[in-house]
């Protein structure tokens, strides 16, 4: 009987002891799961612009410039937004493009380049060597692009004088494509594969 009351008092006062610590562990890691979280958004965030979009030269600053913000949710979406909208207003110039080797060229190439309204009917295939001549990526962004999801636009358009040469022909993937077209930046932005893709980084 005396020994079931002392371990009683001992196992009290253990359980005294160790409730402290185990509420000010639990604080602890509360904290550094939740950093590391964010730490993690931000990694991942990073090595998706790098690898799928290495053209676009992000300015990360907006991460500091959130720093006080408590709620992670929402500091990770101020982020979101901000690193999509660089990515729609990154400047782009179109520009004469890298040529194809005259021996993949045939006979009535030339003659199938010049300004017309109406596609030549090898334009297939002059897209497809544009597209490997580009290495298979977005010219604007840098993007890898499969050649089903590939478009393209013209450094000088057709309807202005523009031809069918390869010098002519700019390699684009689809959200670039929409953004060297936009006429409504919002409703752009908002049917942009990234703009989807980024969001799934935002914690729920």
């Amino acid at each position: 009987m005396l020994l079931d009351i002392n371990f009683s008092i001992a196992s009290g006062l253990l359980i005294a002891c160790l409730l402290p610590l185990y509420i000010y562990r639990k604080k602890i890691f509360t904290k550094y799961k939740s950093g590391g979280t964010f730490h993690l958004f931000v990694k991942d965030l990073k090595l998706l612009m790098n690898q799928h979009h290495p053209k676009i030269k992000i300015d990360y600053s907006i991460i500091d410039k959130t720093e006080n913000e408590k709620n992670t949710q929402l500091r990770e979406t101020l982020i979101v937004e901000n690193i999509i909208q660089q990515f729609f207003d990154y400047p782009y110039k179109k520009q004469t493009q890298e040529a194809v080797p005259k021996d993949k060229l045939w006979a009535n190439y030339m003659e199938k380049s010049v300004s017309n309204t109406k596609y030549p009917n090898d334009w297939l295939q002059r897209k497809e060597l544009a597209w490997k001549r580009d290495n298979k990526c977005c010219n604007r962004c840098g993007d890898k692009i499969a050649l089903d999801n590939a478009f393209s636009i013209f450094v000088k358009d057709i309807k202005d004088g523009g031809g069918y040469n390869f010098e002519n022909i700019i390699i684009l993937c689809s959200d670039c494509n929409k953004i060297m077209n936009s006429t409504n930046a919002k409703n752009t932005i908002s049917s942009l594969a990234i703009n989807d893709r980024l969001v799934l980084f935002i914690k729920a």
